[in-house]
């Protein structure tokens, strides 16, 4: 396991995760996020991609400085890393890069609901892409809709009390639906689930973010690795064009 950690708490050593933010927005992550106890939680937005991740042109803009960032993560000493979007722009890309766990939002939040599940997110325009990783991870039968509550990312804060009157509204239609669990379809809906539970009694509800990083958490705890089977690292060719992603383009170099 990866001791590179000089931050300590109670004598005990600090199992540290770090979560890239895959846009370039400032300011969109200005408090310190939720850790499980004996967790060091580090966060750093990329500096070269898009303002928000609403569409699949997004992912692709975003996906190079998250490998970038992945690859720094690990040369820093962090044990597991976390990609803070549910859409996991970049996710095998990182795996492929790293040997550390890379823990996509969306994947972990799908593997955690545990039953019939419902997605409320940003837009409407993003049900195709739930729907297509819904299936890649093996769960398309779990997902019953994907409903979007027409507010974009980044008024996620600056509208939110008609962000969080939304999802409880998508939610509850959801539930109605036939679903048992609902996720958010956007980490910036980070803070939202209090307000989102006591609305719907019961249902169980995941805010993607702090699930992924306690997926994180317990990976490491667990000594888990990325499997190089699965996710092997690429072979070394001439690229052209990203020089500005340095360690991207070291590691495609050799």
């Amino acid at each position: 396991m990866n001791r590179k950690i000089i931050e300590r708490a109670g004598g005990f050593v600090l199992i540290w995760v770090h979560v890239i933010t895959p846009i370039v927005t400032s300011g969109f992550r200005v408090t310190a996020l939720p850790a499980p106890d004996g967790c060091k939680v580090t966060n750093a937005q990329i500096k070269l991609g898009p303002a928000s991740i609403e569409s699949a042109v997004d992912e692709v803009l975003a996906a190079p400085g998250v490998v970038e960032a992945a690859i720094k993560a690990e040369s820093d000493g962090a044990q597991a890393v976390v990609i803070d979007c549910m859409l996991d722009p970049g996710l095998d890309a990182a795996r492929e890069a790293i040997s550390i766990p890379v823990i996509g939002c969306g994947e972990a939040a799908m593997r955690s609901a545990g039953a019939k599940f419902s997605v409320v997110t940003v837009l409407q325009r993003q049900d195709r892409a739930f729907g297509d990783l819904a299936s890649k991870y093996g769960l398309a039968g779990m997902l019953t809709e994907t409903i979007g509550i027409g507010v974009p990312v980044l008024a996620l804060k600056t509208d939110r009390v008609t962000a969080v009157a939304g999802t409880i509204a998508g939610a509850k239609r959801a539930v109605q639906g036939g679903a048992t669990s609902i996720i958010f379809g956007c980490t910036g809906m980070l803070g939202f689930a209090g307000e989102v539970r006591a609305a719907l009694d019961g249902v169980k509800v995941i805010d993607p973010l702090p699930n992924a990083i306690e997926v994180a958490h317990r990976a490491v705890q667990n000594e888990e690795k990325t499997d190089k089977a699965v996710y092997p690292y690429p072979d070394t060719k001439p690229v052209e064009g990203f020089a500005q992603w340095a360690a991207l383009n070291a590691l495609m170099k050799g």
